[in-house]
């Protein structure tokens, strides 16, 4: 299952370095948000996923004047605890390896671009300073 983590840029770093993601819950198409947006396929699914971590990136990020990003992660079943509505919540830490890409957030919660994990901290390495 994809899952979708707001952060801001030293966070991303730290946990690039620590290779370690301790977080209760994490933003998933579970099947309630699922049944809630018939309307939307696949995509447009995992967009709208990905714009609200960008809202509460956005707000991570403004607190402490840093850049708002989006790690996008591959979960594994087996850490999964719980679905809600639009998250799940899970019983272990996220692994480094498990990150799909990153979004960084620009403006508004629409304007994001992407990077493959190798690109991750070359590109943020500037913008967390």
């Amino acid at each position: 299952m994809r899952g979708y983590a707001a952060m801001t840029a030293p966070e991303v770093l730290e946990f690039a370095r620590t290779k370690t993601l301790d977080v209760t819950d994490i933003y998933a198409p579970t099947q309630s948000f699922i049944a809630a947006h018939t309307d939307l396929d696949e995509e447009e699914i995992e967009y709208a996923l990905t714009v609200v971590a960008a809202e509460d990136a956005l707000e991570l990020a403004a607190a402490d004047a840093s850049t708002a990003c989006v790690l996008a992660f591959e979960i594994p079943t087996a850490l999964i605890s719980s679905h809600n509505d639009m998250s799940v919540s899970l019983n272990a830490p996220l692994t480094w390896e498990s990150v799909e890409c990153l979004f960084e957030v620009h403006g508004d919660s629409e304007s994001l671009t992407w990077y493959a994990p190798q690109e991750i901290e070359s590109a943020l390495s500037t913008a967390a300073k």
